[in-house]
């Protein structure tokens, strides 16, 4: 099997952030596992040559995309869910793990990325977005 993007794909066709090779396959698998879990894991290595290769070219470019957020904002946004708020008298402050637009997901999925999987028809229709934010 073959990865989906590889690291010569990332640099020379995408022209992505500079990365090195040995970090690359770690900001790729967590990249990856994102942009599958948008799409619902539609595609995978296996079956690509079923989809379009326009629909390909813009999945590979949301994992691309991810990857730069990842290597931008660092690999720990996957898991960073920002607090759960605090209150103090009658003000409350909410952290990104709280409900709403920019909820703990959002904080660590690339515009990007979700600009490029929206338009390859590959995001599940049931993710609402608003604003450029996963809901």
């Amino acid at each position: 099997m073959s990865a989906i993007v590889d690291f010569t794909y990332y640099t020379e066709t995408y022209k992505g952030t500079e990365v090195d090779e040995t970090s690359f396959p770690a900001l790729y698998a967590h990249a990856s596992r994102i942009v599958g879990a948008m799409a619902r894991w539609q595609v995978t290595e296996d079956n690509l040559d079923t989809f379009p290769e326009y629909a390909l070219n813009l999945y590979r470019l949301a994992i691309c995309a991810q990857i730069d957020f990842l290597a931008v904002n660092g690999l720990e946004t996957v898991n960073d869910t920002g607090g759960a708020g605090f209150t103090v008298g009658k003000v409350t402050v909410h952290g990104k793990a709280s409900t709403g637009g920019n909820g703990a997901m959002s904080a660590s999925v690339s515009p990007a990325a979700q600009m490029y999987l929206e338009q390859s028809g590959f995001m599940y229709p049931g993710v609402p977005v608003v604003g450029g934010f996963v809901c």
